[in-house]
Parts: structure tokens; C-alpha cells; sequence
């Protein structure tokens, strides 16, 4: 990132006399390497996606997968038409978008994580109201999501976007801060304005808790979603009008990291206090988990794409995304296809898994899935079929996120231990790989290469990959004793061919296997 507060941003953006939005597509265009035109398409593909989730919850009734929420996006979008509300009827349209997206993540059904899956609401639900009003085009729209991921980067740098680490102020409250910011700009407003809305709209999120009843993305997150809408639109009007927010908003998010960190952790995301642990709470857990089978350091956060994304199956951007990510490259990783798995959770994994579908997302992902495959609710049918063995138990795993789990997976002839971390809105980290203190997210292509121990090895290897024509972004090795078994890992800037690795492979008699893994 080139910015790392708001005020930063603000200044350089009055400096240049551009946009928000243009210092963050500027900036991906340098990290990515891609043209302006490619970086704004792919930003139309994540649009399609949130327009989508709207209209099909408002169009028609989305129940979730438990049967406990659904249908209310389309039941006030309907009660909006007759025009005889409280609120103003096209305002009480936004409400029903951010309730539609909502319940069709609680669906398992396709989302864009904005900032995370809780949250997934209200972003897609002010914008859309905003291309319905008539008022801005879509290129607009899609332009203007980059003014939203600029702001979320460095609230997710600051402090946390996770439930688990900073409550629901860091989900529902940073996607409304979001939301706020993005309409100011939008609508024409100034960088200070945009900054403004985001410390108003943050302030009245601090103290918000994650409190997820039975561990599931619906109750109260579905109705947060509906009525934090309204406060984005609300706070940027207020900046809009020339309200300040007498508290800058770099201070307002440093405020929130706070407050997360002294929240207790029956507050964040593990579905034990807070509304889960009223006595109605308590009881809908029991009778969904009773009659239903179960069956059905800090993060570094760069890409518009870790904000804006990513496109995702529901219902949780940490839980069912991040962990989908963690199997996936736990699949990649054992290279063949895998024949049993054991899964060991800790912390809010451990407590909420089977509410979220973490559990059949960690499955999909060791079969090879994606985050935004269908197939991901079916998983545990799909596992029978390819008779893969499972196994999920709770276990201590040190003092890691408390999203974090030990994936144990066996082929017919390869093993490999995986201990991950799912820090937010998707993204994930690697902190041991078969015991080896290696840690990376899988983001760029990363060539995992098994060798032996001896000198010179690390530059003969990197000698190699860039006579190969390839860039090293990032570089680690680890090794068990002094010419005894290591593991090298290079993220690069570029897709490693299969001929390649053989290539390298043969190349080195040391090396003994090179894996190329990379999340999608």
C-alpha cells in the first residue's frame, strides 16, 4: 500500500486534486501490473455479482439454509412499494437490498465478501440503491468501489475487519465507514468529507459485539446489515451537509482496535455471549443443531481485491471462504488426491464451525474446490462419494488467531500437516507447513520446494528462477538441522509452468519435490 492512514490518503488526494478512487486504481495498476482497463473490469465482475445477490432477495423470498431467517429483504422491499413507511420508501429500499444479500449469503449462495460475509450487505445495498435512483451510471458505481476498498485497506491494516479479533464494529462498523465514505465521493464530495463520514459513520458502530446466534451468520447479522445501510446513507449526508467528525477517523479506527481488544471473548464471533447466550439463544441452537444433521502478526492487507472480495459462497468470509482457501491449498499441497483428512479447530473455529459451514468448507477445499464453487454445500456428500475419510475434533493450537486449524491430510503415497489461519474477509495465512515455522498466504503463485540442507543452496534456487524469467516477491527457508531435511518457499509474480518445476527439479539433485500453490 502507498497510503497508511486516512488522513495520508486525504492529503495526498487534495495534493494530486484526484479522487480517492483513482489513487487506489493507480495504485493497484502498479502492484498488479495490469492495465487500468483490466483492473476496472474485473471490478464490474465483483458489481455483477453483489446486483445479483440484491435483486434475487428482494425479487423473491431467499430462505437460509437452516429455515431460521429468510424472506425479509423481499417482504420490505415489498412493503416499500406501498409508499405508507416511516422512513422515505426509496430509503427503506436500501435496507431491504443489505437484508437480500444477507440472506442469500445465509443461503450459501454468491456474495462478494465487502468487507467480510457478515457484512456482505451493506456496501452492494447503497450502491445498487444508488444506480436505481438514476442519479449516477454504473461506470460510476464500479468506480466508485474503489474509494470503498481504499478506505477498508486501511481500516484492515489499522485495526481488524475479523469478528473473532474486534467484534462486529470491525465487520458491520468498517463496511458501514465503507459505505459512507464511497456515497461522499460518489456523490461529489470532497477527500475530507469522505474522511469525515467514515469517523462519523465508525463512531456509531464502537462497542458493536459479534454475537452470532448458534454460531450462524443470521441472527443478528442479517438485520444489522438492513439497518447499518440506512446509517452510510445517513452519515454521508451529514458529511455531505459539512457535519465534522470532531474525532479524526484515523483516531476513530485506532478507538476500535482498542475496544476489540478488551472485548471479552464471548463477544467476538464465538456464538457463547452477548444475544447467542439469551435463553432463546441457547434454545435455537439446540434445536437446529438437534434437528438438523450437520450435514447441511497482523494481516497485511494490499489488493482492492482483499477488500472487494472475495467472490464467495456464503455465509462467512472467515469461516466458510478463508477456510475453503486453508483445504484448498492444503490440497494443493499434498499433490494427489486426498484419501483422509483430519481437521483440529481452535478458538472461534472450534466453537461456531458447524454454524458456519466451516466444516464443509474445509472438506470442499481439500477436494479441490473454490471459494465461489456451489458445490461447497454439498461437500460432505461429495466426500462419500470419493470415499475421503474425516475427521473434525477441537484442539489447543498455541497462541495463534483464534480462526486457526490443523489440517492433516494423506494420499495414496504423500502426507502433509497444515496449520492455517483465516484472519478476515477471506484472506489466510500459513504458520507451519509439516512443522516447519513457514508462513505465507498463497495470494501470489508461491513454489513450495522440499530439499536438502547444504550452501549456496538458497542462491543456486533463486538464480535459477530468475534466469527462468521469474520475479521473487518474497523468500523463507527453514530447515530441520544443518544438511538435514528444508522446505524453501518463493512467491513470485507469475504462474511457474508444470515443465518448469520438472525443470528445476531435475536441475537440483537436492531437491527432492517443488509444489506450486496459489489460492483462488
Amino acid at each position: 500500500m502507498s497510503f497508511s492512514s486516512l488522513r495520508e490518503l486525504i492529503e495526498l488526494a487534495e495534493k494530486e486534486k484526484t479522487t480517492i478512487a483513482d489513487l487506489m486504481i493507480y495504485t493497484e495498476v502498479q502492484q498488479k501490473g495490469k492495465s487500468k482497463e483490466a483492473i476496472l473490469d474485473k471490478m464490474a465482475e465483483q458489481f455483477a455479482v453483489m446486483e445479483e445477490a440484491v435483486r434475487n432477495g428482494t425479487m423473491s423470498p431467499v430462505m437460509s439454509r437452516t429455515g431460521l431467517t429468510g424472506g425479509d429483504g423481499h417482504r420490505l422491499h415489498k412493503y416499500a412499494k406501498k409508499g405508507d413507511s416511516f422512513v422515505n420508501p426509496m430509503t427503506l429500499n436500501a435496507a431491504a437490498n443489505a437484508l437480500a444479500v444477507s440472506e442469500v449469503n445465509a443461503a450459501m449462495g454468491r456474495i462478494v465478501a465487502t468487507p467480510t460475509a457478515g457484512s456482505a450487505g451493506i456496501l452492494p445495498a447503497v450502491l445498487v440503491h444508488a444506480l436505481d435512483s438514476g442519479k449516477f451510471t454504473r461506470k460510476q458505481i464500479i468506480q466508485s468501489l474503489f474509494t470503498a476498498s481504499a478506505l477498508g485497506l486501511i481500516i484492515a491494516n489499522r485495526a481488524s475487519i475479523s469478528g473473532a479479533t474486534g467484534g462486529c464494529q470491525a465487520e458491520v462498523g468498517s463496511a458501514t465507514a465503507m459505505a459512507a465514505g464511497t456515497l461522499v465521493e460518489l456523490a461529489g464530495g470532497t477527500p475530507t468529507q469522505v474522511g469525515n463520514a467514515v469517523g462519523i459513520a465508525l463512531k456509531n458502530s464502537l462497542g458493536l459485539v459479534c454475537d452470532p446466534v448458534a454460531g450462524l451468520v443470521e441472527i443478528p447479522c442479517i438485520i444489522r446489515n438492513g439497518l447499518h445501510a440506512i446509517t452510510a446513507q445517513a452519515a454521508a449526508d451529514m458529511a455531505l451537509a459539512g457535519v465534522v467528525s470532531i474525532i479524526p477517523p484515523d483516531e476513530v479506527v485506532h478507538v476500535m482496535h482498542e475496544v476489540g481488544q478488551r472485548m471479552p471473548e464471548s463477544l467476538r464471533e464465538t456464538g457463547i455471549g452477548g444475544l447467542a447466550g439469551t435463553p432463546t439463544g441457547k434454545k435455537l441452537k439446540d434445536q437446529i443443531f438437534s434437528e438438523k444433521n450437520s450435514d447441511c502478526g497482523p494481516a497485511k492487507y494490499q489488493s482492492a481485491y482483499e477488500i472487494i472480495g472475495p467472490v464467495m459462497v456464503g455465509p462467512s468470509s472467515s469461516h466458510t471462504a478463508g477456510a475453503v482457501r486453508i483445504g484448498n491449498i492444503a490440497y494443493q499441497l499434498l499433490n494427489e488426491k486426498p484419501l483422509s483428512a483430519k481437521f483440529s479447530l481452535m478458538g472461534s473455529f472450534a466453537d461456531t464451525y458447524q454454524g458456519h459451514g466451516t466444516d464443509l468448507a474445509l472438506l470442499g477445499g481439500v477436494m479441490g474446490l473454490s471459494t465461489m464453487d456451489d458445490g461447497i454445500k454439498n461437500a460432505k456428500a461429495i466426500a462419500k462419494i470419493q470415499g475421503l475419510q474425516y475427521e473434525f475434533t477441537k484442539k489447543a493450537l498455541g497462541g495463534n488467531h483464534p480462526n486457526t486449524v490443523l489440517v492433516e491430510l494423506s494420499g495414496a503415497s504423500r502426507q502433509v500437516k497444515v496449520l492455517a489461519s483465516s484472519l478476515g474477509g477471506g484472506k489466510v495465512e500459513v504458520q507451519e507447513l509439516d512443522g516447519y515455522p513457514l508462513k505465507f498466504s498463497g495470494e501470489r503463485p508461491t513454489l513450495v520446494i522440499r530439499h536438502t540442507d547444504r550452501k549456496g543452496v538458497i542462491a543456486e534456487l533463486s538464480g535459477a528462477l530468475y534466469k527462468n524469467g521469474f520475479n521473487i516477491a518474497r523468500m523463507a527457508n527453514e530447515r530441520s538441522k544443518i544438511n538435514g531435511p528444508a522446505i524453501t518457499i518463493c512467491e513470485v509474480d507469475n504462474n511457474v509452468e508444470e515443465t518448469i518445476l520438472t525443470l528445476l527439479t531435475e536441475q537440483f539433485s537436492i531437491v527432492s519435490d517443488i509444489v506450486m500453490v496459489e489460492t483462488k
